[in-house]
């Protein structure tokens, strides 16, 4: 890369960018483009970026010294320098991190004009700025949606998928969702995916992990993660349409640190289902609001039918009231 000189005459396009290998994709991304100039900006991080119709080559008596600036001759093998590896840190085959696409043209930061593929996407470029809404687009359509991402917990980089809070204790109202796309109501603190939804977000961008978290103000917290290996996927599979087949319940989820209840102490307790004769021991329907976890007569995590219980249950004099603040939280990672 020679420094300190530059193409002149022959700027196709000029924009600013962030660094230079921003600036070597856009060149990439062109098919005009044959090589690029990269110039400092007075007191600024970023950079301006110049495409060139020419090449160094083709035109010599144009390359001349320019402090400070730097040149580069089109080449593909800037963005295939790092090696495939597909495993659960990275997911970008050939790209560097922060960089999407089949010519790694796009850049990963999670502002709308460069959604990620989702939470965990951002957390994986670099490009995180800790908890609150980014935008993905794992469909790449164009039209992207914004969402909440937790970039804190257990390593960060989990998409809140369903969301209800207790705003007025005496009317709370759940709206459940059939399409994935609903997710960006989780912003609103209302929403629930179904069954169907959770099929379609697993369909636009695979996940390996869920993570429940429900908490009353007046009882207790729940709060775990599914494990990150085959056997906590079986859970993920059973509970986003991929098998009807029940995954066991102990040794397949982790308890968080702020998880005080009974249900997780109880796992070889939990009932395989709604319904007579179900055997123990397993997770519960196939839904996210739906009994998904509970113990008979002891514990729920529910939020149907009118019910609302975290780790409580609505008969027996064993239900902790309804506060404002109350939640019930699914993220997918």
């Amino acid at each position: 890369t020679p420094s300190d000189h530059a193409l002149l005459g022959h700027v196709i396009s000029k924009t600013v960018v962030v660094d230079e290998f921003e600036c070597q994709l856009k060149c990439m991304g062109s098919d005009s483009c044959k090589s690029c100039n990269i110039h400092p900006r007075d007191g600024y991080v970023s950079r301006i970026c110049e495409l060139n119709n020419k090449t160094r080559q083709m035109k010599p008596r144009d390359f001349q010294l320019r402090k400070g600036s730097n040149y580069y001759g089109y080449t593909r093998a800037s963005c295939m320098d790092v090696p495939s590896k597909r495993n659960e840190q990275s997911e970008k085959g050939h790209c560097h991190p922060g960089y999407r696409g089949t010519r790694c043209q796009f850049r990963i930061t999670g502002l709308r004009s460069q959604p990620a593929n989702s939470c965990k996407d951002i957390r994986d470029s670099g490009n995180s700025r800790g908890d609150g809404e980014y935008w993905i687009d794992p469909e790449k359509t164009g039209n992207p949606l914004k969402v909440f991402c937790d970039m804190t917990t257990n390593g960060g980089g989990w998409l809140l998928v369903s969301n209800f809070v207790i705003g007025n204790p005496s009317s709370p109202q759940v709206k459940l969702e059939t399409s994935y796309h609903g997710i960006s109501g989780c912003l609103e603190n209302n929403i629930f995916l179904r069954k169907t939804a959770v099929e379609e977000l697993m369909t636009h961008m695979p996940f390996t992990q869920l993570r429940f978290h429900c908490s009353k103000v007046r009882g207790r917290t729940f709060h775990v993660t599914t494990a990150a290996n085959s056997s906590g996927e079986a859970v993920v599979q059973y509970l986003s349409g991929q098998t009807n087949d029940k995954p066991d319940s102990c040794g397949l989820f982790v308890r968080m640190e702020d998880d005080n209840s009974k249900l997780a102490e109880m796992c070889d307790q939990w009932k395989g289902g709604k319904g007579l004769g179900i055997p123990l021991g397993k997770w519960g329907e196939d839904s996210l609001y739906d009994h998904t976890v509970f113990v008979s007569f002891s514990g729920h995590w529910l939020l149907h039918s009118g019910r609302f219980e975290c780790d409580d249950f609505s008969h027996e004099r064993k239900f902790v009231p309804l506060s404002s603040g109350d939640f019930w939280k699914v993220f997918v990672r």
